[in-house]
């Protein structure tokens, strides 16, 4: 290493010395690249119609429109023009809107301290809460057996032995909930929880319609089942005024002979520029007259997600998902050849293909979760603030409901996104 205040010294008294530095970098920098990006972007280009450069270069919304615009087009769908937002936006009472977004997802420490399974801690749990596993024990089995292993639960022959083992350690919990034990720390991690939650309900940013659009549909009929009411959480911040006075303002900027410092008139401002004129002299009318230049709310709304939308957004999204489980059990099946192989050419064949599938892998994950923030990129054609807040409304009340769970049953720790540490 050499020290960045002898650098200009060295580069005058001792090039050869430098010049080995800068080459030590160089071969570094280029390692780096050849094991954590190397693959991971030649991967994408097998997913994205653009050249390593471009996608080396491009961020994830980028990619993932010209992603959806590939799928568009193959399904005979036209792509929409980039949205544009308006210069001036006004609440329903008639505020002038500084800004506005969604309530994300829950993140939440609930305690702190060093948690670790060879230290014991002390538990109050709730009888309650471990009589409700044993209650629904052949319902969560069965889903474990059938839907998640893809097995007939009728073919396991020990199926009943294993659920008295289950139901026996549950009772013993049950019966003594006041304990001081050593415990199991878990990271408990709904999979793939936003594309599942897009998948599950059919969202898509032209999936959200209002009344107006259910009113000249033919299926508008609550016999059909179209139509599915989700709710969000719109958090916006806007200016206390109300539009009367708006208008009074725009009009006397519009009256004064010079608004600027170069001498221009009202009128000679191009649309972005008068906006920012009403909205700097509303702050100091607000200021005087309110006592607050900014107001911040947040509102819970409901909006209607139509379930006969042609659903390409929602079949890319399965697509990808689907694909990305296919290539994480191949990437699983190649590790254990690693461990398997007798001889080296067999052993650098197998990690060469489990490199492969886990950069196609890693590859998809990326590409599947750009398609929940793609909807809220500025200039995005797809673009939704309402679905995006609808999934992560829906996303934060599993969290929720599965940290209840978790309160009766041991403690949680903290609540991240789409998982529990507890």
């Amino acid at each position: 290493e050499v020290d960045p205040e002898d650098m200009v010294r060295y580069a005058r008294d001792r090039p050869a010395h430098m010049a080995s530095y800068s080459v030590s970098d160089a071969v570094a920098t280029y390692y780096l690249y050849d094991k954590y990006v190397h693959m991971f972007i030649f991967s994408l280009c097998t997913i994205i119609p653009m050249g390593p450069e471009d996608v080396l270069r491009k961020g994830s919304g980028t990619l993932c429109e010209a992603l959806l615009m590939v799928e568009a087009c193959t399904k005979s769908i036209i792509c929409p023009n980039k949205q544009k937002d308006p210069v001036a936006k006004f609440t329903p009472k008639g505020n002038l809107l500084e800004s506005e977004t969604y309530i994300g997802g829950k993140v939440e420490c609930l305690e702190t301290g060093v948690y670790r399974s060879d230290i014991e801690y002390k538990f109050d749990m709730k009888p309650e809460g471990f009589q409700g596993l044993i209650d629904n024990v052949d319902r969560d089995m069965t889903f474990a057996i059938e839907v998640e292993g893809g097995i007939d639960r009728r073919k396991i022959t020990n199926y009943d032995d294993i659920k008295s083992q289950i139901v026996e350690k549950l009772e013993l919990l049950r019966d003594r909930p006041k304990r001081m034990e050593t415990p199991y720390v878990y990271h408990i991690d709904v999979g793939a929880m936003y594309p599942n939650i897009i998948l599950t309900n059919r969202l898509q940013p032209s999936a959200i319609v209002d009344d107006a659009t259910c009113a000249s549909c033919d299926f508008n009929q609550a016999r059909n089942g179209c139509k599915r009411k989700m709710q969000w959480v719109w958090r916006g911040d806007y200016n206390p005024a109300t539009r009367g006075e708006y208008d009074r303002t725009r009009d006397q900027l519009a009256r004064e002979t010079t608004v600027d410092e170069e001498g221009r008139t009202f009128q000679e401002l191009n649309e972005g520029e008068q906006a920012k004129q009403v909205s700097d002299r509303l702050k100091l009318y607000s200021k005087n007259a309110y006592k607050k230049t900014k107001v911040t709310e947040e509102v819970t709304r409901t909006d209607t997600v139509c379930m006969r939308e042609n659903d390409f957004y929602v079949d890319t999204v399965r697509q990808f998902r689907d694909r990305r489980y296919e290539y994480k059990k191949l990437t699983k099946v190649w590790g254990k050849r690693i461990g398997k192989a007798t001889t080296p050419q067999q052993k650098k064949e197998a990690e060469d293909t489990a490199l492969v599938y886990d950069s196609l892998q890693v590859a998809h994950k990326c590409i599947l979760n750009s398609f929940y923030g793609y909807v809220m990129r500025k200039g995005a054609r797809w673009r939704s603030m309402e679905m995006a807040g609808i999934v992560t409304k829906t996303g934060a009340d599993l969290i929720v409901q599965a940290r209840k769970l978790i309160e009766q049953i041991g403690r949680p720790l903290e609540l991240d996104t789409d998982g529990i540490w507890c």
